[in-house]
């Protein structure tokens, strides 16, 4: 079943991290049962911000009846997770009356005998206004810097059990949640009850309580409606969408209503009546093709249950698919759409693009996409200006990575620009298999050469992986007209850790290789 198939001056970056090397360890050590990420079978995983990257500690992880948390590091590990297909929710820890970030849930395939892990961003709260209102009169609320909005009607909240809340005034939080720069800050697969699949044009989180930590959950007794601020890589946002709201029992969607565009460009949404409070979408189903993809480490072995997703590129959405023994995964993505594929265990691999003619139907990937035993990925989002950002990778022996020396992972510089991306919105993905002994420089040039918006104003957004961990950086002020941002360096010691430094600096001109003309030993 498709369902089946879907669920299977040095300034600071944004996060404010220091640097520090980067442990090769998955996931470093956890500090609940299950000790090492090595030694566990079940599942583990990482959680952070996905403003900054920052590891998110005692974050609630729940599957069915067992629950665990996450500790200072973001990591946790939950070595008795059933065999087979689990919805696993992510809540964070309730700071003042209602948690910091939006709920995540994931829906994941546990294999007997090896480690299944996620890599999870949760999105930190909008700021709603008012922040609390008395649930007999109802109230507007609002998202500072969005148009993001939530009207509840007096007297129609409920909780799951259908009673009304209990006190005199409760709190609420409504949050964007970004589709256009990684569809799966939205939680679940894009899986809709009971066998579709669905593509999104922005998403928001609405969260009520009663100041008991009641969550409002229930059938709204009343009228209530939402707007979703376009957050969407389409070239054009349709007049009439669907409206879809998050089951987190089932880690699927359910079509509820539809909602109609509002405004004018950049400050569109789409508006509709909702029945509930909830994690809602404005979207659309769409015909789904399989993408066959294998996965390898470098010596050509198969990955076994390596998590495989699509990622559109001219649509946001996504779905995701689970290798078996012979390293080979089934994922779906929308038909006659582009997507790029990209495997983590718990690595990030390399990435490759379905064009649109590839995903018409049914298709096998080739060759498989290499998960690297060390290296690390940079990962380049923004918005749909300006057209094209171009992503920079300068390591010593005088490589340079970019659209006009894409490398190669199959022999030296050990790395390549998997992916080229020159009509908005990215992503663009730089992986290296080997890293380099030196000094290397990460840098984004505004190659359109316009800024209205610049890459600021965009947003722009680099996510990097090296090994499990994860850093996420965005730009800082002083842009400009300076068509250069220099993100970060890192250095490669000889024991092949790596230690990143911020370097977060606009400039005029292209950077130079920070390791000039230094030769250096590549990483086994």
């Amino acid at each position: 079943m498709l369902a089946a198939c879907f669920a299977a001056a040095l300034l600071s970056c944004g996060g404010g991290q220091s640097d520090a090397p980067i442990s090769p360890k998955p996931f470093g050590t956890p500090s609940g049962p299950g000790g090492s990420g090595s030694g566990v079978t079940g599942l583990i995983g990482l959680v952070v911000d996905a403003t900054t990257g920052n590891p998110i500690q005692g974050v609630t992880v729940a599957a069915g009846t067992l629950t665990t948390t996450t500790d200072s590091q973001g990591n946790f590990a939950m070595p008795t997770i059933p065999n087979g297909t689990s919805v696993v929710s992510f809540t964070a820890p309730v700071s003042g009356s209602l948690a910091p970030y939006a709920p995540q849930s994931r829906t994941v395939q546990i294999i007997p005998t090896i480690e299944t892990s996620v890599i999870v961003q949760m999105t930190p709260n909008g700021t709603t206004s008012p922040a609390t209102f008395d649930p007999t009169v109802g109230a507007t609320l609002t998202v500072t810097g969005s148009t993001a909005q939530a009207v509840i009607s007096g007297g129609s909240l409920r909780d799951a059990s259908g009673n009304p809340p209990a006190a005199a005034l409760v709190n609420d939080v409504v949050t964007p949640l970004a589709s256009s720069l990684d569809p799966y800050l939205l939680p679940g697969e894009y899986v809709v009850s009971p066998t579709s699949a669905f593509e999104t044009f922005g998403g928001v989180d609405l969260r009520v309580d009663d100041n008991l930590l009641n969550q409002m959950t229930g059938a709204l007794a009343g009228p209530g409606a939402i707007q979703i601020p376009v957050s969407s890589r389409a070239a054009a946002p349709p007049a009439s969408v669907s409206l879809f709201r998050f089951d987190p029992t089932t880690g699927l969607w359910v079509q509820d209503g539809t909602a109609t565009l509002q405004g004018a460009a950049p400050n569109q949404f789409y508006g509709g009546a909702i029945s509930r409070v909830a994690a809602w979408a404005a979207g659309q189903v769409y015909t789904a093709s399989t993408i066959s993809v294998c996965v390898q480490d470098p010596s050509g072995a198969p990955v076994v249950g390596a998590r495989v997703q699509s990622d559109g590129i001219d649509y946001s959405g996504g779905g995701t698919g689970w290798t078996n023994s012979s390293g080979v995964a089934s994922v779906p993505m929308k038909q006659g759409g582009s997507a790029i594929i990209t495997a983590t265990s718990p690595r990030s691999s390399s990435s490759a693009t379905i064009s649109n003619a590839q995903s018409a139907s049914n298709f096998t990937l080739t060759p498989c996409l290499i998960m690297p035993t060390r290296g690390m990925t940079m990962r380049l989002t923004w918005g749909a200006l300006p057209l094209d950002l171009d992503s920079h990778l300068k390591e010593p022996n005088s490589v340079h990575i970019a659209y006009f020396s894409r490398g190669s992972l199959g022999s030296p510089p050990y790395a390549a620009l998997d992916v080229d991306d020159v009509t908005s919105f990215g992503p663009e993905v730089i992986t290296v298999l080997r890293l380099t002994q030196g000094v290397n420089e990460y840098f984004v040039h505004n190659f359109s050469g316009t800024f209205a918006p610049g890459m600021t104003g965009s947003p722009a957004r680099v996510e990097v992986r090296v090994g499990s961990q994860t850093r996420i950086f965005t730009p800082p002020a002083g842009e400009g007209t300076n068509p250069y941002w220099r993100v970060f360096q890192f250095t490669v010691a000889t024991d092949c850790s790596v230690t990143i430094a911020p370097v977060q600096q606009w400039a005029a001109t292209e950077p130079p290789n920070p390791a000039g003309t230094a030769s250096g030993t590549i990483c086994n």
